[in-house]
């Protein structure tokens, strides 16, 4: 396979220049996380996305994929419910593990992105994202 896609870790610097471009110049959101030149967390949320949180922040619904992306790491998406009953994508994060260390890392960023605490929060039976109180 990767002699068809190439290295990961070139797609790592293209992703991680898209994105810091993608929030410079849109006001954007980004954060990576890079330990001995392996990405080990990410998150990003567009300019839409953080108007739409910002706006429909009452009810959000937070899971994780598991590994099935270019970089083997697992996916959490976090969206939110519209006045139409519409449930959009608000922020986007790989992650190293699904530790409660790597959840508290990636929530804390989307957390700073936030006018207001949601007031009901969906989630599966992750252990180490239920653990914690992430919001408060």
């Amino acid at each position: 396979m990767q002699e068809d896609l190439g290295a990961p870790n070139e797609d790592v610097s293209n992703f991680i220049r898209m994105l810091e471009e993608e929030a410079k110049n849109k006001d954007g959101f980004y954060q990576a996380l890079i330990k001995e030149n392996k990405l080990k967390n990410c998150c990003y949320m567009s300019k839409r996305m953080k108007d739409m949180v910002n706006y429909f922040s009452d009810v959000l619904i937070i899971d994780t994929s598991h590994k099935i992306n270019r970089f083997n790491l697992p996916l959490l998406d976090i969206v939110c419910i519209n006045n139409l009953g519409k449930t959009n994508t608000v922020f986007l994060g790989l992650m190293g593990d699904q530790t409660y260390q790597t959840f508290s890392w990636i929530l804390e960023k989307f957390k700073s992105q936030l006018k207001k605490n949601p007031t009901v929060i969906f989630t599966d039976e992750e252990e180490a994202l239920t653990k914690g109180k992430f919001m408060n």
